[in-house]
């Protein structure tokens, strides 16, 4: 690495006194501090390492620097959502991609072949020359994945977060107003929003809601990690297609009294799963809603002619497909 950093600031000097860009000297200690940070980083990041080495340059001359820097391509500019602005070294013909994990801001970079040719074959379908690109995945790294609790409250989950809802540790008022917005035990919901004065904006089947920090920080939620399977389903013109099990079916936890439909997949882990397959909860059989007991928990259902009791979150782990009103 240090070749190359020695052509850039050979490439530097050649470039920058030719197009005559003032404060030379100064730019120069600005390029060298860049150098050095073998990483993304901020303008307080270039600060810094100037400081250590007794260098104190004012805040705008390093930004315009790192402007000129970005201009005559030694590095490029990285913005990642609604996170401060970064800088990456950009070293010619070389291309990556990048990984931000939502929790701890750590930034992994990346590069696929495949996915490369990918948008290429892409582009040529819709006859679009591609000039050049950018993918930013946004998730959960596996450091904060080895460290996040099973169970969490909602208030700590992150936009484009997939979650299960377990419970609420809410008082008799405060459960009746989530009820009345619809969201019960067992339902599968997803992040669309956060941070905007401590409200979330969460998708709850085609439903938004705005929930405010007080009743977020009330209700539990699990990670819904499950891989999605996918099945074949026909259009209107008889042509077969794959879709997400998600589009064709429905959680148990979320059917009505009096539905009935086929199951489809049994999701959960270990004792639980086991504990529902030994209950002749499987896939292909049909299971009928009966009721719910008078607080939504637990559900009567009646599978191969056998009446059984479920709890909410239990039932948040089936997927059941052909769901209708059963026919009296």
């Amino acid at each position: 690495m240090t070749y190359t950093h020695e052509q850039e600031k050979k490439q530097f000097k050649r470039l920058f006194q030719q197009q005559g860009v003032d404060k030379f000297a100064s730019r120069f200690q600005v390029l060298e501090a860049f150098l050095k940070l073998e990483h993304h980083v901020t303008i307080k990041d270039i600060l810094a390492q100037l400081g250590q080495v007794n260098i104190e340059l004012d805040e705008g001359l390093v930004l315009s620097s790192m402007e000129l820097l970005c201009r005559f391509g030694f590095a490029s500019k990285v913005e990642f959502d609604d996170k401060e602005t970064q800088y990456e070294h950009r070293h010619l013909g070389l291309h990556h991609d990048h990984m931000v994990c939502t929790k701890c801001d750590s930034i992994l970079e990346f590069k696929d072949e495949a996915i490369e040719r990918q948008q290429l074959k892409v582009a040529d379908v819709y006859g679009f020359h591609m000039l050049q690109h950018k993918m930013e995945i946004y998730g959960i790294c596996s450091k904060c994945m080895e460290e996040r609790n099973d169970v969490v409250f909602l208030h700590k989950a992150r936009q484009g977060e997939k979650l299960i809802v377990k419970g609420f540790e809410a008082g008799k008022n405060m459960q009746l107003r989530i009820s009345s917005m619809g969201l019960k035990v067992g339902d599968l919901i997803e992040i669309v929003s956060a941070g905007f004065g401590g409200q979330m904006v969460i998708a709850n089947k085609e439903n938004r809601l705005v929930l405010g920090k007080g009743m977020t920080e009330k209700i539990r939620v699990q990670p819904f990690d499950q891989p999605i399977d996918q099945v074949k389903t026909y259009n209107r013109n008889g042509s077969q297609e794959t879709k997400d099990i998600l589009d064709t079916a429905l959680l148990l936890s979320q059917m009505k009294t009096g539905q009935e439909g086929i199951i489809r997949k049994v999701a959960g882990e270990g004792a639980l799963r086991r504990r529902l397959l030994e209950m002749g909860i499987n896939r292909g059989s049909m299971i009928y809603v009966e009721k719910y007991a008078p607080l939504k928990d637990p559900i009567e259902l009646v599978i191969k002619g056998y009446h059984i009791s479920l709890r909410v979150e239990e039932a948040a782990d089936i997927f059941v497909e052909k769901v209708r009103f059963k026919k009296r």
